[in-house]
C-alpha cells in the first residue's frame, strides 16, 4: 500500500492531467480486492479500469500472490467480478525489478521493460493461466511476459508519439495488448470498461482542486466508491478541445 499510494501521489504531481484521492476507508479485501481505480476521461467518454497491486519476486514461486485468498474468497476472482459489475477493466500492478530487459507483450521495443518497475497484466488472462489451469509454479519472468511496463499505457509507439490525447487511443492500446482482458470479460457489452457518462464521483472531482475536497466527499460517494483504496483520475479534456472542433 505504501509503494502504490507514493507511485501515484507522485505521478499525479509531476503530471498536471492527473488528479489523485487516497481513502480513509479501507474495504477492499471484502468487496473487490482492487487498490486503486484509474479513469481516463475526455470529453466524449470516460474509461474505467480496476487495479490491484502485487509486489512479485525473482527465483521464488509467485502462485500464493496470484491466488491470494481470505475469507471472503480469491482476491482475484472477486476483483473480476467486480469490476463486471462496475463496467470496469480489471488489472493487476505488478511490482518487480528485473534484471537485464524482461520479455514483455510488446515484445521489448526499443528495451520497454529495461530500468521499469511496475507493469501492468490483465487479472483476466492470469486468472485462467494460474487458476482455472490448475495450480503450477509462477515465475517472474511468466508474469511479465503476460505484462507491459506501466508507461506503456501512455506513451506505445503503435498508438503514436506523445501523452494520449483521447480515450480512444487509450482503448487502442490495451485491445492491441490486453485484448483478453476484454473480450472474455463481459460478453453482454460491446465496449467493456467504457462509459458514455462518466459517474457523479469522478465528476465531483474533476470539478475540485485537491486543497479543496471536502470531509464530507467520502461519506458522500461512499456507496460509489466501496470496495478501492483510491481513485486516480487521468483528465484528457483539454487535449480533446484541440483535438476536435
Amino acid at each position: 500500500e505504501s509503494i502504490t499510494d507514493w507511485l501515484l501521489y507522485n505521478l499525479s504531481i509531476v503530471v498536471p492531467a492527473l488528479k489523485y484521492k487516497k481513502f480513509t476507508r479501507h474495504e477492499e479485501a471484502k468487496k473487490t480486492g482492487a487498490d486503486w481505480e484509474w479513469w481516463f476521461v475526455d470529453n466524449f467518454s470516460g474509461l474505467s479500469l480496476r487495479i490491484q497491486a502485487k509486489k512479485i519476486m525473482a527465483d521464488k514461486d509467485n502462485y500464493d500472490g496470484i491466488a491470494h485468498t481470505n475469507r471472503h474468497g480469491l482476491q482475484i476472482e472477486k476483483l473480476i467480478e467486480d469490476a463486471k459489475r462496475k463496467n470496469s477493466l480489471p488489472f493487476y500492478s505488478l511490482y518487480h525489478a528485473p534484471d537485464g530487459i524482461p520479455r514483455v507483450l510488446c515484445g521489448g521495443m526499443r528495451d520497454s521493460g529495461q530500468g521499469q518497475g511496475v507493469f501492468l497484466a490483465g487479472a483476466v488472462n492470469l486468472h485462467n493461466e494460474y487458476i482455472v489451469g490448475g495450480r503450477k509454479r509462477v515465475e517472474a519472468a511468466d508474469l511479465l511476459a503476460r505484462s507491459n511496463p506501466l508507461h506503456c499505457l501512455v506513451c506505445c509507439q503503435k498508438v503514436g508519439p506523445g501523452m494520449p490525447d483521447s480515450v480512444e487511443r487509450i482503448y487502442m492500446y490495451l485491445r492491441d495488448y490486453y485484448h483478453e482482458n476484454i473480450e472474455k470479460l463481459n460478453s453482454n457489452i460491446d465496449s467493456p470498461g467504457l462509459h458514455k457518462d462518466t459517474p457523479a464521483y469522478v465528476q465531483s472531482l474533476l470539478k475540485l482542486e485537491e486543497a479543496e475536497i471536502p470531509d464530507w466527499w467520502e461519506k458522500e460517494f461512499s456507496h460509489q466508491i466501496e470496495g478501492i483504496n483510491s481513485i486516480l483520475i487521468t483528465d484528457l479534456r483539454d487535449n480533446d478541445r484541440k483535438r476536435k472542433p
